[in-house]
């Protein structure tokens, strides 16, 4: 199966060189934007006029089709189109630097000497052993990485990696077959474990995922991207990292703006543009553009200056996972976002409270939280090299001491739960019912469920007279709890749920 991605690309250059690319060039591949969420009536229409339909999505009303050249001002005509864009290529943030001659592979004699923290400087730079040594390493978050692939038989990979689907060949099997093992790094960063062998990453508990969006040579297309963002929010994502550097596109940008209102954190590489401008998707509001760092808390020199610059974080000689159980140096924006990914998972596991007072603890307030703790560098304030400053895994990672939650029934079941991880205090669990008919609260405590302080609440009963608010106290002295709150109800039944230290 591993195989199967250098047989296409082989296939495809002997294809064109057999066959006259005039053969091709009466056909377009564009994104065709509706009015309406895309039915019957919207395919029979691509299909009437020739067209091919390559992905039909739901998390914006349009579809990717490839169709003859003849038919585009017919399509634009039609009542129920909204626009015609087309399908723009897009490529991977390429790494500054990748010196192969440093490329190694670890030894149980290597790792005798070498910590995996020491190899992964960043890592510590930033906080994160701190925050593991509290019991936080992102367990349960789960992350896709929308780029080349992972190899998920690495040996620092395998244990945390979950699934995903390949985009550019059809099928769920999205491993990196890159020249560089792009994605692989990426996922290194985010997620390596932390088993004694190579290097740690910062979330080294994460669930990872893949979406390979973008070939063995690191390309892509507008329609291969979005593709994997909806795949993201279909398949209950919580962060998205992307190291894509493509041109502004609003059907894309329409995509992110769905896909963070939708309650994704959206999380990209700023672009490798030397001075330049932020690249896209990292440009959009709805996606935090990362740039990059050396050792000394300076601005790589590859990184862009652009107000649109949010989040600063190592990039230049990380050190993570490549193909085939190697582990090789890379710089570039592409390694800094993966380090906010990590740390963005890092607060999803410690639990944050509502931050913009909008009586939701979601993606916003995970965003302002990374915002709030980044370490000033630079000018004063946020600026166009650092954005708000350097990520803090120590100072955000931080279970809050008072945390209101507001535990809503979704359609999608993993959507609807609300965690909070509560360590080394007693705690007053303070629940008010709105309109849930139950919930249930269930209690971890190294990663395994307590029975004994199983919380279970039934608001409705035949007599009418269940208790609309309960207190309950849970003492986690000494330990770290994580609790998972699971709501019972109509969709859109909520309780508000106030947790205190005592």
């Amino acid at each position: 199966m591993h195989f199967k991605n250098r047989y296409h690309s082989i296939v495809a250059l002997i294809v064109g060189f057999v066959f006259p690319m005039a053969i091709f060039a009466a056909e377009r591949s564009v994104i065709v934007g509706f009015h309406l969420k895309p039915g019957q009536s919207e395919q029979e229409l691509i299909r009437g006029i020739g067209g091919t339909i390559g992905h039909t999505y739901r998390l914006i009303p349009a579809i990717a089709v490839r169709l003859p050249e003849q038919a585009l001002d017919q399509l634009r005509q039609h009542p129920l189109v909204a626009y015609v864009e087309d399908d723009k290529t897009v490529m991977v943030v390429e790494p500054m630097y990748t010196d192969f001659s440093l490329q190694r592979s670890f030894s149980s004699a290597a790792i005798a000497t070498d910590t995996e923290y020491q190899d992964a400087w960043s890592v510590l730079h930033i906080g994160s052993k701190e925050v593991h040594q509290k019991g936080l390493t992102g367990t349960e978050i789960k992350v896709v990485v929308i780029d080349t692939g992972i190899d998920y038989n690495h040996e620092d990979l395998a244990a945390n990696y979950r699934g995903g689907y390949d985009f550019i060949y059809g099928d769920d099997d999205p491993f990196d077959d890159s020249w560089n093992s792009h994605g692989t790094h990426i996922a290194g960063t985010i997620g390596a474990e932390g088993n004694g062998i190579g290097v740690v990453g910062v979330a080294p508990e994460v669930s990872l995922y893949a979406v390979k969006s973008l070939d063995a040579a690191g390309f892509g297309t507008v329609s291969t991207i979005i593709s994997g963002i909806q795949w993201a929010l279909d398949n209950d994502m919580d962060i998205i990292n992307m190291s894509i550097a493509g041109v502004d596109s609003p059907v894309l940008q329409a995509a992110t703006d769905a896909a963070y209102a939708e309650g994704l954190l959206i999380v990209a590489a700023a672009g490798n543009t030397f001075g330049g401008p932020v690249s896209f998707p990292g440009g959009y509001d709805s996606v935090i553009a990362v740039t990059a760092t050396d050792q000394m808390d300076l601005r790589a020199f590859g990184s862009p200056i652009d107000p649109r610059v949010e989040l600063a974080a190592p990039g230049v000689g990380i050190l993570s996972t490549v193909q085939y159980y190697g582990y090789n140096w890379q710089s570039g924006t592409s390694q800094a976002a993966a380090h906010v990914t990590g740390v963005a998972a890092l607060v999803m596991s410690a639990g944050v409270e509502d931050l913009n007072s909008d009586g939701l603890v979601n993606n916003k307030d995970v965003r302002l939280r990374l915002q709030m703790t980044a370490v000033d560098l630079g000018v004063q304030g946020r600026d166009d090299e650092y954005g708000f400053g350097l990520v803090n895994a120590a100072e955000a990672a931080v279970p809050p001491p008072f945390l209101s939650l507001n535990l809503v029934r979704e359609r999608s079941w993993f959507r609807s739960m609300e965690r909070v991880m509560l360590e080394d205090a007693s705690y007053q669990i303070t629940i008010e019912n709105d309109s849930l008919r139950g919930m249930v609260g269930l209690v971890f405590e190294n990663h395994r469920v307590r029975d004994d302080l199983l919380i279970r609440e039934r608001f409705v009963n035949q007599a009418g007279d269940a208790p609309q608010k309960v207190i309950i106290d849970l003492d986690a002295t000494g330990t770290a709890f994580k609790v998972l709150f699971i709501p019972f109800g109509k969709v859109g039944a909520s309780a508000k749920i106030t947790i205190r230290k005592q």
